[in-house]
């Protein structure tokens, strides 16, 4: 993915504020109770909720260490795990420390009638000064003005945003209007509770600062007066009057989340090649992300280089790659006098290391750890100007794999060797891609994107035995949300596949409230169905990346694809809720679902074409519109088999981003065959293309030609990885923690296929035949119940467990064992 790009040094981040608020004129037909994140009375759950996602304690909740008043008056004192301020003039409690770039959430209760407080960040004390504390402040107001949110300097230069004539510097009374706009939108002039508790979370990233309040963005400003200072909390100075505080949480930035979850491994050349007098080619044989430790020449005299590269071009690294395929140079000094070793880093890509962006908005890069030096993909090296000959033993590739990656967890094989050849690609994507710590999208920006990190996730359950790394891209994300209208619901599909593959509840409890804000339901009207402004309709509704993927789509105000991820999010968030106990939530989150459904058939599909077009106001239907709704389960039983007839004689014609939901579709509904046939397709738009290329990592896109800047190294272009255990071999969860599971194999013409699919509880053992009878080894964890479905031959009449009858119901093509089954077993369908 890539990031749409602003002009203007603030107009992004305004721009971004507006499209919130206009995209939330609909929010008062949905339920209030699930439409926005819930500050819950009770504070301990928020405290164990922000210590669950990496978030450091600034308040201790027994006493005052690590605050100070630097005022001589004004009183605070701990009470039941909260701060208490009370005083007859204006204080602010200060923390000891100073802090420059964070993230920072602190709850704060109003006291009844005339009152006003906020937090202080990156601020200044002065016990000389007349202001003994100043600089800027989160606005929480208490008054009819409702200016909660908003960005104050306090004892300086007043505000900022909004700004009034009056009590602002004349540089941010150019906004006046828009800024007031902003706050009379009834989604930020409601968002303070002004008789319950308020969740502020302000971030500041270089000059960069944005603040949230329960939930509602309300200001997003660059400016660069300060970089540093202390955090604060306000006593407004009514006497009598106690302000409240708790869940005081600070997370400094930037985190570095390969520190402790990735490792680098000396890898040794696979061959060593001289090519001309000055140049020695080395190959590693695929692709990783790292630099090379190298041995310090000892002669001659003048500068080597180094070069890193992805692809060849005549035999040698192609330094004028296409797009971002990477190439990159070092240098390095003969004849230094040093002894042992150099560590050679490749060159640095601002892109992969920017916090804010000088003049483009988008989230963090993703940094990695300093200590590594910089890192880049590379599979070839060039050593230019070596003196002598140069060996294999003087080099070695320190490759950055996630630590606990187990080659050994998961192994596919089946009767088409191009099918292996794509399943060996697609592991090893996901392997080499876990470089950074969390899932980034290739190495054009080492950003996290939510669609990409959902594929990634899927692939990472089904390729390893330890993937804590799904949960930990999450809580990225969950901070560092990306632009795209169904990226959003993506973070509801990774917190449901997390939970389902964990089973934990706890985590999931920690997270939920976070996810209401993720359905698209602040844009749904009161049949159900998501709006689409024309800003929507221009930039933010994706359907499908690189734009020319898409099939010809046609962009309305209701979007079927828009909806039909707006709908499987809800009914995810459903089942969510109903598990942690959020039983009235579950009901009408139920609700809502059973709503949108009728509306979504209703107005979406043509009864004339007997498939779904791509919105209201066009009777255009490409494949997009029918195979998202097929594979979240939105096609009534009665439609399904004439949009299935009418998918399967469809080509690739979306990306292989898109292609995951398509298959998905596809192998979910009886189209196996369809299915493999379009991964083991001729032509350019296929895995059997990827690897028929030479690539030894998944690609972003089908082909250079489809996207000329794509990434050469990006996982959501393995989407097999996850495909074939789930599909061909069959085995998905169908309870949190996998304790019980799903056999269901989709064979196609496939004559056998066996493998290893890990789960949370162990791994799987599936070994299945296919010929005049279908015969299935299985073996499964203990602890693990399945449910088996085999297919059904025209010859086969019945069922037989470890060569004895049992009962089982033949449905359509396929025959359901009616009992499940445990350990180890032979199943036969003949």
């Amino acid at each position: 993915m890539t990031l749409p790009f602003f002009p203007g040094r603030n107009a992004a981040f305004t721009l971004m504020l507006l499209l919130f608020i206009a995209n939330c004129g609909a929010q008062e037909s949905a339920p209030v109770s699930i439409s926005k994140p819930a500050i819950e009375q009770d504070g301990s759950a928020g405290f164990e909720a922000m210590f669950s996602r990496g978030y450091t304690p600034l308040f201790n909740g027994k006493d005052l260490t690590g605050w100070r008043n630097p005022y001589p008056h004004g009183e605070a004192k701990v009470v039941d795990g909260e701060i208490h301020l009370l005083a007859d003039e204006k204080f602010f409690l200060v923390t000891e420390k100073k802090y420059s770039d964070f993230r920072v959430s602190v709850d704060i209760h109003l006291p009844e009638g005339d009152a006003n407080s906020g937090v202080m960040f990156r601020c200044h004390v002065d016990k000389d000064a007349k202001k003994i504390v100043y600089g800027y402040q989160a606005e929480c107001d208490g008054s009819d003005r409702r200016w909660s949110g908003g960005l104050y300097d306090e004892s300086r230069r007043g505000w900022i945003w909004p700004s009034t004539k009056g009590r602002s510097q004349d540089q941010f009374l150019e906004h006046e209007d828009e800024s007031k706009a902003a706050f009379a939108d009834p989604t930020i002039a409601g968002a303070l509770n002004r008789n319950g508790w308020n969740r502020f979370v302000i971030t500041c990233i270089e000059d960069r600062i944005t603040i949230e309040l329960n939930g509602v963005p309300t200001v997003t400003f660059r400016d660069a007066k300060d970089a540093s200072g202390y955090i604060g909390i306000q006593h407004h100075g009514e006497d009598g009057q106690t302000y409240r505080f708790r869940n005081l949480f600070i997370k400094e930035l930037p985190e570095f989340p390969a520190e402790d979850s990735v490792s680098l491994t000396d890898q040794a050349p696979v061959s060593v090649k001289k090519i001309s007098d000055e140049i020695t080619l080395v190959d590693f044989g695929k692709v990783a992300f790292g630099n090379i430790a190298m041995r310090v020449p000892q002669g001659g005299r003048g500068e080597g280089r180094v070069h890193f590269g992805e692809k060849l071009k005549d035999g040698r690294i192609d330094r004028e790659p296409p797009g971002t395929v990477r190439y990159g140079v070092s240098q390095f000094r003969n004849g230094s006098g040093e002894i042992g070793t150099w560590i050679v880093p490749t060159p640095s890509e601002v892109r992969n290391t920017e916090q804010a962006g000088a003049t483009r908005a988008h989230p963090p890069a993703v940094l990695t750890p300093k200590a590594w030096l910089p890192v880049m993909p590379f599979r070839w090296v060039e050593i230019e100007n070596w003196p002598g000959e140069f060996k294999p033993e003087y080099i070695v590739r320190r490759a950055a794999f996630a630590s606990d990656w187990n080659d050994d967890a998961s192994s596919f094989e089946c009767s088409d060797e191009t099918i292996n050849e794509i399943w060996e690609l697609c592991k090893y994507s996901i392997k080499a891609t876990t470089f950074a710590g969390v899932y980034v999208d290739g190495d054009r920006e080492r950003i996290p994107y939510e669609a990409d990190a959902y594929l990634n996730q899927l692939s990472h359950y089904t390729t390893d035995d330890n993937v804590a790394m799904a949960a930990r891209t999450f809580d990225w994300l969950i901070e560092n949300g990306t632009w795209p209208s169904e990226w959003a619901p993506h973070m509801v599909f990774m917190a449901h596949a997390e939970w389902m593959y964990s089973g934990d509840d706890d985590w999931l409890k920690h997270r939920y409230e976070l996810l209401k804000a993720k359905t698209l339901m602040h844009r749904s009207g009161e049949d159900g169905l998501v709006r689409s402004a024309e800003i929507d309709r221009t930039r933010h509704d994706i359907v499908d990346w690189p734009q020319k993927e898409r099939d010809g789509y046609v962009f309305t105000e209701i979007n079927t694809v828009v909806n039909a991820f707006h709908i499987e999010a809800m009914q995810q968030m459903a089942e969510m809720a109903r598990a942690i106990g959020k039983n009235e939530d579950a009901k009408a989150f139920e609700d809502r679902v059973e709503l949108a459904r009728a509306s979504f058939q209703k107005t979406l599909f043509d009864e004339i074409a007997e498939i779904y077009r791509d919105g209201v106001g066009t009777d255009h239907s490409s494949i997009h519109a029918n195979f998202f709704p097929l594979a979240f389960g939105l096609v009534p039983e009665n439609k399904l088999s004439d949009v299935i007839a009418w998918l399967e004689k469809q080509d690739m014609q979306c990306s292989p981003y898109a292609a995951q939901y398509f298959m998905d579709g596809l192998f979910s509904n009886g189209s196996d065959k369809k299915a493999i046939d379009l991964i083991v397709a001729d032509g350019d738009r296929s895995w059997k293309h990827m690897v028929n290329s030479g690539t030894t990592i998944s690609w972003e896109a089908w082909d250079m030609k489809y996207k000329p800047n794509q990434d050469w190294n990006h996982a959501w272009g393995a989407a097999p990885a996850n495909l074939l255990p789930r599909f061909v071999l069959g085995a998905q969860p169908t309870a949190a923690g996998w304790t019980t599971a799903m056999i269901r194999p989709c064979p196609g013409d496939l004559k056998f296929a066996r493998g290893q699919v890990p789960t949370s509880c162990g791994p799987i053992s599936i070994d299945w035949k296919n010929g005049s009878a279908f015969t299935l080894s299985l073996v499964l964890p203990d602890g693990m119940t399945a449910k088996v479905e085999l297919p059904a031959s025209e010859t086969a009449t019945g069922v037989f467990v470890d060569g004895k009858p049992v009962a089982a119901t033949k449905t359509g093509n396929r025959w359901v064992v009616d009992d499940e089954v445990s350990g180890s077993v032979t199943i036969e369908a003949k």
